[in-house]
């Protein structure tokens, strides 16, 4: 996928503790480390897919990764605004 988030771009996010699978979110990794990324949802886990993967593989995190790192959504991207 090419990019499509940029520098200076603002994104405007729904804050929600939970989302659906193919949405694009704001993900905080290991509490330090926010991320926007598309997520898919399985039974064991989460994958976090890049916009860019050539740069940005996807990375899974199983449910058990989800709870001891911990990885928490933030919420839905619902709005991107790019300066003109």
């Amino acid at each position: 996928m090419e990019p499509r988030l940029f520098e200076d771009d603002i994104i405007v996010v729904k804050q929600q503790p939970d989302i659906e699978s193919g949405d694009v979110a704001v993900v905080l990794v290991n509490g330090d480390e926010a991320t926007v990324k598309q997520i898919k949802k399985a039974d064991n886990g989460i994958t976090l897919i890049g916009y860019n993967v050539a740069v940005y593989p996807p990375t899974f995190y199983s449910n058990e990764d989800i709870i001891n790192l911990p990885v928490t959504i933030i919420g839905k991207v619902i709005e991107l605004r790019r300066p003109f």
